[in-house]
């Protein structure tokens, strides 16, 4: 098929309604599967070989169309005895959660937010976090997430960008808003204690903590001005509101605006809706993983990022699996997590797993079934030792593996046994098209062919709060009709449609001589090595030439490695000499303790990148160095 006759015929599927649509998905579920013989045009996005891994009933389910707290009641309100949430040991039904959900509401009407207004939370994953997110949806307003270990300067920016006056924020981190109220810019602050759902010891505890505490630092006593109430002052001001809470259903509300870019370029606020919310829970369920109302599962992903709002919150809540909030999460103390609470589920960032397969604490992990990572790149021999690891542990589950961004909801692909390839990210959700086109244009590639990774689907964002030229920048509308995130990413689709990801348009680099390098390829590499731990390459300047970049390697080695430094290095630049190209070399290898990471467990390039920033490092330097 040539390029013209692909066009007219992203034309045609262009005009299918949705039933004529769900028709066309079937009948490609029964070619991709052999069932029936026809043309296939070597193009994912017309093909969706994955339709194969999925039943006829998969295709034709329909998202939701309501609000995410309809959706929330309408998957339990036959279920309101059994637990929701559990938070440090205290147990919280559905029952009691929609009940505070409606308190929460009626509270935030009482401090006058009304419908369309953007309210800027910063929590961690406390109960709290759970009744205003759904209280937010249930009014109609819109949540400005921030993470509150933001600097102050940070959130202040975040406040004033989405013109929000009211500010929910946990109490640790108040100081940070607190100036704001004398300026003006904030009328009204709502401080709330992690200890306000605690169990009566642990909130005892808690209090007595805080109250030593400021005895020995003045300075960490927490004085509210008369802008600022508490959690409980401010439901109690609920109490005698007595308007409508629920609002009309209107598609493509926002909901959520959470801020993505912060370690790969300027930050940028994403505009998410119900819908999109709804869309990554129902596809997350037909991937086909075993997810039940009697399971478990263990929240450690933050509301301030897509991928904690809406896989790490909504999703195990709208099955009814009791979620078990871990508000401040420390990956070096993730086997007593997994030793006290024996989660069946759980979603994490592919770092939390060098530490856990290392653990002399878990025995057993039979009751584990879907480890699931995101949000990060997971490398190959990493994926290999975690799958070991598992087994070695009696769970019968391999890593569990996604993709995702921020633009689309935190998912748009996933693994199940089948095809859970090494390396890949598994396949398109069922709702979900993923196709590869030639960077900057709308030629798409055929099968096993690297270029940028495109997605469509219900899952896409409403765009950038504020900021057309950044959502025109990444959002397109081909010639298809459809509207396309152009996610920044390099990768391919096989002919059975696993998605694999190569690398980061982004981390690219091109030498003085054109030639582009991708630092995966040399960090997989280096990864083979049986001591080193971990690897990350980024571009440093080339100072022989007045332009172009060249690649360093940040290396951490295993326990006991770290006195063979020389004998190490000279190995690993034998191994790239002979598993990569020439202009692929390294030209600078760093050891180091650990790599920077950002406050959700990513690897922090940028601050990698920085450390080099003001050198020009000689194309001929091998250089050791621990920090």
């Amino acid at each position: 098929m040539n390029k013209e006759e692909l066009l007219k015929l992203k034309e045609e599927l262009s005009k299918l309604n949705k039933v004529e649509q769900k028709e066309r998905d079937l009948y490609l579920r029964k070619l991709a599967c052999g069932e029936i013989e026809g043309p296939l045009t070597g193009h994912a996005s017309i093909d969706k070989p994955w339709l194969k891994y999925y039943t006829e009933d998969q295709i034709l389910t329909d998202v939701p169309t309501m609000s995410v707290y309809q959706y929330l009641h309408h998957q339990n309100d036959k279920y309101l005895a059994r637990p929701a949430l559990r938070y440090f040991g205290r147990k919280i039904s559905f029952d009691e959660l929609f009940k505070k959900i409606d308190e929460t509401a009626k509270a935030l009407k009482a401090i006058g937010v009304k419908e369309g207004e953007v309210v800027t939370i910063s929590m961690p994953n406390t109960p709290e976090a759970a009744y205003l997110f759904y209280a937010m949806s249930k009014i109609g307003a819109i949540a400005n997430m921030v993470d509150p270990r933001t600097s102050a300067d940070g959130i202040k920016k975040y406040i004033e960008e989405a013109h929000s006056d009211k500010v929910i924020i946990v109490d640790k981190f108040y100081n940070k808003v607190k100036d704001l109220t004398e300026s003006g810019e904030v009328k009204k602050i709502i401080a709330i204690s992690p200890a306000e759902s605690l169990p009566i010891g642990l909130n005892l505890g808690y209090k007595a903590k805080e109250y030593i505490s400021a005895i020995g630092k003045p300075e960490n006593k927490i004085k509210l001005n008369d802008k600022t109430i508490n959690w409980q002052d401010f439901l109690a001001l609920g109490k005698n509101y007595t308007g409508s809470l629920d609002v009309p259903y209107v598609p493509n509300r926002p909901l959520v605006i959470e801020h993505t870019g912060g370690t790969t370029g300027q930050p940028k606020g994403v505009m998410l809706s119900n819908e999109n919310i709804n869309a990554v829970v129902l596809q997350s369920i037909e991937t086909g993983i075993d997810m039940q109302r009697e399971h478990n599962w263990l929240d450690i992903m933050p509301t301030f990022i897509a991928y904690g709002v809406g896989m790490g919150l909504h999703l195990p809540l709208s099955i009814g699996m009791e979620t078990i909030l871990i508000p401040e999460f420390d990956p070096l103390k993730f086997d007593d997590l997994l030793v006290k609470n024996k989660p069946i589920h759980m979603v994490g960032v592919p770092s939390y797993w060098g530490t856990i397969i290392k653990s002399k604490k878990l025995k057993d992990l039979s009751y584990m079934i879907a480890p699931t990572v995101g949000g990060d790149a997971m490398d190959t021999t990493l994926e290999q030792q975690a799958n070991a690891f598992l087994k070695e542990h009696n769970c019968k589950s391999k890593i569990v593996k996604g993709y995702g961004m921020t633009e689309v909801c935190g998912g748009v692909s996933g693994t199940v046994d089948e095809n859970n390839q090494i390396g890949s990210v598994g396949v398109p959700f069922v709702k979900t098209t993923i196709a590869i086109f030639e960077p900057d244009t709308e030629n798409e590639l055929g099968y096993n062919e690297d270029g940028e990774v495109c997605v469509t689907g219900p899952n896409t964002m409403l765009g950038y709060f504020e900021n057309k030229e950044a959502t025109d920048a990444i959002l397109r509308r081909h010639n298809d009709g459809k509207m396309w995130i152009h996610t920044g990413d390099v990768g391919h689709i096989t002919e059975d449609g696993a998605l694999f990801i190569v690398d980061r348009i982004k981390r690219m680099m091109i030498r003085y001589d054109g030639f582009k390098v991708f630092p995966s390829l040399i960090e997989n590499a280096i990864c083979t090595h049986p001591a080193v731990e971990a690897c990350k390459v980024v571009a440093i300047a080339d100072q022989n030439h007045s332009q172009g970049k060249l690649p360093k390697a940040h290396i951490v080695l295993k326990d006991g490695y770290q006195f063979y430094q020389e004998e190490v290095l000279q190995e690993i630049i034998e191994l790239c000499a002979s598993k990569l190209p020439e202009y692929v070399q390294p030209v600078d290898y760093k050891f180091r303790e650990s790599l920077p990471l950002t406050s959700i467990g990513k690897v922090d390039y940028r601050a990698l990148e920085a450390e080099d920033a003001h050198i020009k490092n000689k194309s001929s330097a091998r250089i050791l160095n621990k920090k």
